[in-house]
């Protein structure tokens, strides 16, 4: 039985040391072959190293492959769900609400119209408008309301920032 073994094992690794040969015939056609052909120029060609007769080396190369395969894929569904997180940020985002950023500096005619021209934006792109009332209060617009400020901010534009008004 031992006997045997042995012969497999012997019978096995030699198709992993023969040589390959390629050559062409008259009509140009490429072969390969384990034995050189008579008449014909023949080139061997090295093989390359399988990962039976190597071991483990070719399994590992494949391996590490998969494994960098894996991690760019990754990387690249990570980068996915930050940009459509970022553009679900920046679709809930508010606008601009220039009443938040107020300043003690008394403003030109010119940052005026800015500011107004702002506020109007703002107004006709949130979802909702808030106001202190006079007793401190605060309270929220409703959408008739928000459609009456928004006209009344642009008749004031209009009136003081319109073509042919003065500018200091």
């Amino acid at each position: 039985m031992q006997r045997f073994l042995w012969m497999v094992l012997a019978l096995a690794a030699l198709p992993a040391h023969a040589q390959l040969y390629k050559w062409t015939d008259a009509n140009g056609k490429v072969h390969y072959s384990d034995r050189p052909q008579d008449g014909v120029d023949v080139k061997a060609v090295p093989r390359a190293a399988t990962s039976g007769s190597t071991g483990s080396a070719g399994g590992d190369d494949w391996r590490e492959r998969e494994r960098a395969s894996r991690e760019r894929l990754v990387k690249q569904q990570q980068e996915e769900r930050r940009t459509a997180a970022r553009a679900a940020q920046q679709a809930n985002k508010e606008p601009y609400n220039p009443s938040m950023h107020k300043s003690d500096k008394p403003m030109t005619d010119d940052e005026m119209c800015t500011r107004d021209a702002q506020q109007i934006a703002y107004s006709e792109k949130a979802k909702r408008l808030a106001f202190n009332r006079a007793n401190g209060a605060s309270s929220v617009a409703s959408e008739e309301e928000t459609r009456e400020i928004v006209r009344q901010r642009k008749e004031n534009h209009a009136l003081l920032c319109g073509p042919g008004q003065r500018r200091r």
